[in-house]
C-alpha cells in the first residue's frame, strides 16, 4: 500500500510543525553564533596584523632617519674642516644625540623579532666605530682641513661609514619584505572578514524569515 506524502497541513494538524521548526531555528542560531565567533577572531587577527604593518612602517622611517643622521655626522665634520665655523660642531653633537635616540626607538620596535636584538647590537658597534673616526677629526680643531681631507679619503676610515650604510640597507630590505608579507596577509584577512560578515547577515536573515513564516503559518492554520 503506497503511503501518502506528508504535507505541511498534516504537520500542523498533528502539532508537529513546532517540532520541525524549532530545531531548524536552533541550528540557524548555532550557525549564526559560530559565524560571529569566527568573525570576532578574524577581526582580532586583522587588528594584530595591522599593528604589525604600522610597526614595520615606523621601523622603515627610523632606518631612513638613522641613515640620514649617520651621514650628517660626516657632513658636519667636513663643514667644520672647510670653514672652521664652530657651529658645525654644534650640529655634529645634535646629530649624534638624535642618532642614538633614533637607534633606541628602532630597537624598541624590533626587540621582539627573532635575531634583531643581536643585529641592533652590531649596528651600535658600527655606529660607534664611525663616530670615533669623525670625533677624532673634529677634536683637531680649526685649521686642519688637510688632515680631515686625508682621513675622509682614506679607504680604511671610509669603510666605517660604508659598513653602517650597508647594514642599514640590509635591515631596510628585511623590513620591506616583512611589510609586503603583512600587507598580503591583511588583504586575505579582510576578504575573509567580508565573507564571514556576509554569512552572518545571511544566517540572521534566514533565521528571522524562518521564524516569522512558521509563526504566521501556524497561527493562520489554527484559526
Amino acid at each position: 500500500m503506497q503511503r501518502r506524502p506528508i504535507k505541511v497541513q498534516d504537520l500542523v494538524n498533528r502539532g508537529r510543525l513546532r517540532e520541525v521548526g524549532l530545531p531548524m531555528l536552533l541550528a540557524a542560531a548555532v550557525l549564526l553564533f559560530s559565524a560571529m565567533v569566527l568573525f570576532g577572531d578574524n577581526i582580532s587577527e586583522l587588528r594584530r596584523t595591522n599593528t604589525g604593518v604600522q610597526r614595520t612602517n615606523a621601523a622603515l622611517l627610523d632606518l631612513a632617519e638613522i641613515n640620514t643622521l649617520a651621514m650628517g655626522i660626516d657632513m658636519t665634520v667636513r663643514g667644520f674642516a672647510l670653514t672652521d665655523d664652530p657651529i658645525f660642531l654644534v650640529y655634529e653633537t645634535d646629530n649624534r644625540t638624535r642618532l642614538h635616540i633614533a637607534v633606541d626607538h628602532f630597537a624598541s620596535l624590533v626587540r621582539d623579532e627573532p635575531g634583531w636584538p643581536s643585529r641592533i647590537a652590531g649596528l651600535r658597534k658600527l655606529i660607534a666605530k664611525q663616530e670615533a673616526v669623525f670625533l677624532n677629526l673634529s677634536a683637531l680643531g680649526p685649521g686642519h682641513a688637510r688632515e680631515v681631507g686625508a682621513a675622509i679619503t682614506d679607504p680604511v676610515k671610509r669603510q666605517a661609514r660604508y659598513d653602517v650604510q650597508n647594514t642599514l640597507t640590509r635591515m631596510r630590505m628585511d623590513e620591506m619584505t616583512l611589510l609586503s608579507s603583512l600587507q598580503e596577509k591583511a588583504e586575505g584577512q579582510m576578504r575573509r572578514t567580508n565573507y564571514i560578515a556576509f554569512g552572518i547577515v545571511f544566517l540572521a536573515f534566514f533565521a528571522g524569515v524562518l521564524g516569522v513564516m512558521l509563526t504566521f503559518y501556524v497561527g493562520t492554520q489554527r484559526r
